[in-house]
């Protein structure tokens, strides 16, 4: 706060120097003797240019008089653009403190002269052009009178020189001062210049609020995707908020400093369509709807609409400001999303009916503040009254316009949708991990832990489930004559389903083991048990009873045929299990000779796949079935594996050829 002292000086920061109309165009700054002057009076102004009207001696008396304190449009010169000169001379007094000028916003660039000297320059002029202007606190300046110029007192002729590119928009902003200047105490008017800077501040709190939304609706976005990477919706969408972070904070720098305002609506509107496209992959994504002509449309006008400002960069024979055309250019995009949301509702989409309230009410205006700056470049002035009422909804606590209002509930809006289906989404993923774990938990019961030592016999088994749940399953159940039941299968699916579905198919051999060996009659109850079990899925299994003197008696529903000496054995394949009640197995007996491997399979095996999608197939897996069991599953798994592996050798040690039963040779192939 200022000192007491200083009460007293800001009690006549708005005193005004009355000036007679015979001296419109000199300011006497010695007679007012106020710290600061807020000058309101009539200048001298002339289109044109010449380097000698910043000469003090000059005359221009044959000059118009303007008001110094609003544009030249109003007075006489309605949409003048090019050179112009304003002349005015200001009475000091001999005892002063440091002077300095404080310019506000001009529409175009400029130089100020004291006495004929250069003092200050913003922007470039021809023959370098640019058209450097902000309607804020970053156009104005505070100008230091040189000390050697004001010291002697007397009158200081000021000349501001003007150049605005004749292709600018000539109902964009009025030309010359936009606002009053203030000459005086250079300290004094330092602190002006922080209020008016606190004040504008101020004025762009609704846009600081949504910077912040933006930064933390992006930061948020992009955790939730590190998260779960797989869904890509939350990386668009962060990034869709991080390019309006961006764009939000390019404006607020735009309201502080000076800026070439061809650069400044190219990379504008260029970090737009960034925005534009994420946000539209974010729909897409989120939504899971396809690609229609609503889609192409859409990204097809958010790339174009930066074009025209692109261009505007390397030629000033382009207009400088956004036009109408350049207005319009989004709108298709605005109408196509709100289409495609339309769709998406009819669809049935709970996202989209969750949507459409708060992007409706964002993307509508954004159409109607369109339509309505297109009319004001236009010259339909009829309109304009509306489109500054929705720029400034209300004034109180803060200033803000009604698209501020929409795009900060559309920002809040739908990040408490993706926190929410992120919630939901992890809530499912935790429910379905502990289905997981249930069901691995019963698969590890169900999938021997140990393999029984059977006398005659050498065994081996590896089983690699292709996720944390496989529907692969076996079992060894030892006989009363020193021989050995061996099941193996493969239930279709994955999961719980799979595990329970195993769980009565072992639970089912494990009890008619007690009463019979039969391989035909225990696939016949099992797959009586299947029936209307199986949920569109089906199950294959191989039922194999191995006597001590190696003779094998097989019964085979729908299974891969065991291997041996590289051969498949010839079986009579009967349909999977609970697809019929009608079906019959028939058995199959062998003689295992000492020495001999038998292998058996399941289709994980066969069905590796390598990276350009070759499977392993049948012969190669023939070709593997004479090595041990871990080395089939390991040289299966190298090549790719698609699915659950499991791999069981059985290798016949051999008893006294007395003790042998003569049963059908082993043939030598199919």
């Amino acid at each position: 706060m200022l000192p007491n002292a200083r009460s007293g000086i800001a009690a006549v920061l708005l005193v005004v120097a009355g000036l007679a109309c015979a001296r419109a165009q000199v300011v006497d700054f010695e007679s007012e003797r106020a710290p600061m002057v807020e000058i309101h009076d009539l200048w001298r102004f002339q289109t044109g240019d010449d380097p000698r009207w910043s000469d003090p001696k000059f005359d221009d008396s044959s000059w118009s008089l303007l008001r110094s304190n609003q544009p030249w449009d109003g007075q006489g010169y309605p949409g003048y653009r090019g050179f112009a000169w304003y002349r005015f001379q200001v009475v000091l007094p001999a005892d002063h403190p440091p002077l300095a000028l404080f310019i506000p916003a001009i529409y175009g660039n400029y130089q100020v002269f004291a006495g004929g000297r250069l003092i200050e320059q913003l922007g470039r002029l021809p023959p370098e052009d640019s058209l450097t202007f902000s309607f804020t606190v970053g156009s104005e300046r505070l100008i230091p009178l040189p000390g050697d110029l004001t010291r002697a007192g007397g009158p200081l002729s000021i000349a501001i020189r003007i150049w605005i590119n004749p292709r600018a928009p000539k109902n964009a902003l009025g030309g010359g001062p936009q606002a009053a200047i203030r000459i005086g105490d250079a300290a004094l008017l330092d602190e002006w210049k922080t209020l008016q800077i606190r004040s504008g501040f101020w004025s762009l709190f609704a846009t600081n609020i949504l910077l912040l939304v933006y930064l933390m609706a992006g930061g948020a976005g992009l955790g939730l995707f590190l998260l779960r990477p797989t869904e890509r919706e939350y990386l668009w969408f962060g990034a869709s908020e991080l390019a309006n972070a961006a764009f939000g904070a390019l404006w607020i720098y735009e309201a502080f400093h000076a800026v070439d305002l061809r650069v400044f609506w190219a990379l504008s509107d260029c970090l737009q369509a960034a925005s534009s496209v994420c946000f539209l992959f974010f729909l897409v994504a989120l939504l899971k709807q396809r690609r229609s002509s609503i889609y192409w449309v859409a990204l097809a006008s958010a790339l174009v609409a930066p074009f025209p400002a692109l261009i505007s960069i390397g030629s000033v024979d382009v207009a400088l400001i956004t036009s109408a055309a350049v207005a319009l250019a989004v709108l298709p995009y605005l109408v196509c999303v709100l289409l495609f949301l339309f769709f998406a509702v009819r669809r049935g989409s709970l996202d989209a009916q969750l949507l459409v309230g708060p992007v409706g009410l964002s993307f509508g205006l954004g159409v109607v503040e369109r339509v309505l700056w297109a009319a004001h470049f236009a010259g339909y002035s009829a309109l304009e009254a509306y489109r500054q009422r929705l720029d400034r909804l209300f004034t109180w606590p803060f200033p803000a316009s009604a698209q501020n209002i929409a795009d900060f509930l559309m920002q809040i809006s739908i990040l408490a949708i993706l926190v929410l289906r992120f919630a939901r989404t992890r809530r499912d993923e935790e429910r379905h991990l502990s289905e997981l774990e249930a069901a691995r938990t019963v698969q590890q019961v169900l999938i021997p832990e140990e393999i029984p030592v059977i006398p005659g016999l050498s065994l081996q088994c590896v089983y690699k489930p292709a996720g944390q749940v496989g529907g692969d399953f076996f079992q060894i159940l030892p006989t009363p004559n020193n021989g050995a039941i061996i099941i193996i299968g493969d239930v279709s699916g994955k999961g719980m389903p799979a595990a329970m579905a195993v769980s009565l198919l072992v639970g089912i051999v494990r009890t008619l083991a007690h009463y019979t060996q039969g391989p035909a009659e225990i696939l016949t109850a099992m797959n009586h048990s299947m029936l209307g079990r199986s949920s569109g899925g089906f199950t294959t299994c191989l039922v194999l009873r191995c006597d001590a003197d190696g003779k094998l008696t097989i019964a085979n529903a729908g299974h891969i045929a065991p291997y041996v000496a590289g051969k498949e054995l010839p079986l009579e394949n009967g349909l999977p299990l609970g697809l019929s009640a009608d079906t019959i197995y028939a058995e199959r007996s062998f003689h295992l000779a000492p020495g001999q491997q038998l292998t058996l399979l399941t289709d994980g095996v066969v069905e590796s796949r390598d990276q350009a999608g070759a499977l392993l197939g049948f012969e190669r897996s023939a070709a593997l079935s004479i090595q041990p069991a871990d080395a089939i599953s390991r040289a299966a798994q190298e090549f790719g594996q698609d699915d659950d592996i499991t791999v069981l050798t059985l290798s016949y040690v051999g008893v006294p050829a007395s003790a042998l039963t003569r049963v059908p040779a082993m043939p030598e192939s199919r």
